[in-house]
């Protein structure tokens, strides 16, 4: 058991998916298929990652669930015919070989609930071998985590969305089933994890290089996975969304409706068709968490690129008593940030990204790579031009979710409300400059990262402390040259939200 254990952490810790045949690669690039055993897909990642989030979470034995266990119970030399199969984002794939693909970061866009069943019967089967079959406790639970995954961080993320009354609902199934209880009683775990599921792996960066929208991997991992779960009835946007639209309208974005009547809020993705002016509400709330008026410092680190975390946030301030300050506050925040994201974030980035190409492009040619996490990929395209192009555009992008909220953050101090009116306190003929440095530094410092050796994946190193940090020295250059002054907007209107 502990070999095997080891055998599937050590897959999750390489970053690499083998299938049991050749795969087929589509001449486009764009797509991979072929099949896989199921110990490879039992924990790829789904949440904000590089590759995109995928918004479904696991849902229970519901009928097509209940389904996928039987068959998985059943016939696992059939399970792979019957079952449609799974569809995987990866981010900045190497071939290694004609099985093997690793990659920098993943996505399971559509398949989430098949693998949650898998995993929870691993589970099981770890903590009832040949006992009876009956509910495991939560000491239970966390002593197994503790025993077998809590040396692999990523791991130990993704099982505390396994939910325990999840995990027991399919134990009390076995359990009044003499014949599922049987299998189960009898089933080889080594075995089990053979069973084939077939895979199909879209590759982001091929479609980024294809396509005439400017898109990072983040967005259309994202776009693949709304599309693949467009089935789900309840999302977390839909249920925040539609049930506080009114109230949203009426409070939060009262400012912006104002100031930018023209950009339609989108309150469930999608929702909005044949409309270029358009804003996610997630795109507006994760703007004002950025700024710490609603959290601790800490909080705003690990909230980058969160989705659920910050619907939960803005639900609990919409049922509070006595924050009209703190809402007012954040009516007048919304629209002057979006603005800051439209008139210089948005365009400034895409014309650095543009710079940054050419730079890296030159630093390759002379060899000024070498100790990056790229070198042995120029050193084989040094000769090609146009290969190496793709390489330095794939390794400079940027996810503007991730830079946007350090912007923010660094900013924070320098909202000003006069006769009502929010504004910032740089002086409207250096704000060009201003933003123009601002955003360039913390984009210099994030290609940095990523072309170092990130000791975790780039979804994690954003929502550190240290990733807060960037831009940091620039921005104290530029406010003692402008002679800003920082102010306690949000301090005063600051409503904490534990």
């Amino acid at each position: 058991m502990e070999k095997i254990i080891k055998g599937i952490k050590q897959i999750n810790k390489d970053k690499v998916i083998t299938f049991t045949e050749d795969y087929y690669k589509a001449s486009d690039n764009k797509t991979v298929m072929g099949e896989v055993q199921l110990r490879e897909i039992l924990f790829l990642d789904y949440r904000e990652t590089e590759a995109g989030s995928n918004p479904r979470e696991y849902i229970g034995l519901k009928k097509a669930n209940l389904n996928i266990l039987e068959s998985l119970l059943e016939d696992q030399n059939m399970f792979r015919i019957l079952h449609s199969g799974m569809i995987v984002s990866l981010v900045n794939p190497n071939f290694t070989n004609k099985k093997s693909i690793k990659y920098e970061d993943c996505c399971l866009t559509n398949g989430n609930q098949t693998r949650f069943i898998i995993l929870i019967l691993v589970l099981i089967k770890l903590l009832r071998k040949t006992a009876e079959l009956m509910n495991i406790t939560k000491h239970e639970f966390q002593s197994l985590i503790e025993k077998y995954f809590s040396d692999n961080e990523n791991i130990v993320d993704l099982m505390q969305y396994v939910r325990l009354k999840h995990v027991n609902e399919i134990v009390s199934y076995l359990g009044n089933s003499r014949k599922y209880e049987n299998i189960f009683k009898t089933l080889n775990l080594n075995n089990f994890l053979d069973t084939r599921i077939r895979v199909q792996i879209n590759l982001v960066n091929a479609v980024i290089e294809d396509s005439d929208n400017d898109l990072d991997s983040y967005v259309i991992g994202t776009l693949i996975a709304e599309a693949n779960n467009n089935t789900q009835n309840v999302k977390a946007d839909d249920i925040f969304g539609t049930k506080n639209k009114e109230t949203l309208n009426k409070k939060i974005f009262k400012d912006f409706k104002k100031l930018y009547g023209n950009v339609q809020i989108e309150f469930r993705l999608g929702e909005i068709i044949n409309s270029k002016q358009k804003v996610h509400i997630l795109t507006l709330l994760r703007l004002v968490v950025t700024t710490g008026i609603l959290t601790n410092d800490n909080d705003i680190f690990k909230l980058t690129n969160q989705r659920i975390p910050v619907y939960r946030l803005f639900d609990k301030l919409l049922k509070r008593e006595n924050v009209d300050h703190t809402i007012s506050a954040i009516s007048k925040l919304i629209p002057l940030l979006y603005g800051i994201r439209v008139d210089y974030i948005e365009p400034y980035l895409q014309q650095f990204r543009r710079d940054f190409t050419r730079e890296y492009i030159e630093k390759a040619m002379v060899g000024d790579l070498k100790k990056t996490a790229i070198a042995s990929q120029v050193d084989k395209l040094k000769n090609d031009e146009a290969e190496l192009e793709k390489l330095i555009k794939r390794s400079i992008n940027y996810n503007i979710e991730h830079i946007t909220p350090v912007l923010i953050f660094r900013i924070r101090m320098l909202f000003e409300e006069q006769n009502g009116k929010l504004d910032l306190t740089i002086p409207k003929d250096n704000r060009i400059g201003f933003f123009k440095g601002l955003i360039e530094a913390i984009y210099r410092k994030y290609i940095e990262k990523k072309l170092g050796a990130l000791p975790t994946s780039l979804t994690t190193v954003v929502r550190e402390k240290d990733f807060y940090e960037y831009g940091d020295g620039t921005y104290i250059a530029f406010k003692n040259t402008y002679k800003l002054h920082e102010t306690d907007y949000i301090k005063k209107n600051q409503h904490i939200i534990k």
